[in-house]
């Protein structure tokens, strides 16, 4: 059984462009591009794929027992770090503390925007 070109997803390089996006040259030689703000909206953890139920807004009590309503601040599209997960996977730091996320490289090159189409990765490339 031959594997699909997202299960023998390997990278042979991973670096930045000049203007800041991630960028991979696989090992089939094919080049993927991505955009920071596209990689936090497609970020896979379970709170930001909806998962644990709809993001909520923070309630907590004052003092006098008033309940005070924080929003939500917007997700931040800076990388504080980059950091490999076993083989198989890399995991970012956003600005805002979040590193929820495991972008596996089959689900990464699922995503690449330069492929002409974007598949739900989900579906997609299941993880196994």
């Amino acid at each position: 059984m031959e594997l699909s070109e997202y299960e023998r997803a390997e990278p042979a390089h991973l670096g930045w462009t000049d203007a800041g996006d991630v960028r991979i040259v696989w090992k089939d030689a094919h080049e993927s591009v991505y955009p920071l703000a596209y990689l936090r909206e497609n970020c896979p953890c379970a709170s930001c794929r909806g998962t644990h139920g709809p993001p909520t807004t923070l309630v907590r009590q004052s003092r006098g027992g008033l309940p005070i309503v924080q929003k939500t601040r917007p997700p931040s599209m800076e990388v504080k770090t980059v950091v490999p997960v076993g083989n198989y996977a890399i995991r970012f730091t956003w600005g805002d503390g979040h590193d929820g996320g495991i972008y596996s490289w089959r689900l990464l090159r699922s995503l690449c925007p330069t492929t002409g189409s974007r598949p739900d990765h989900l579906a997609t490339a299941p993880e196994a």
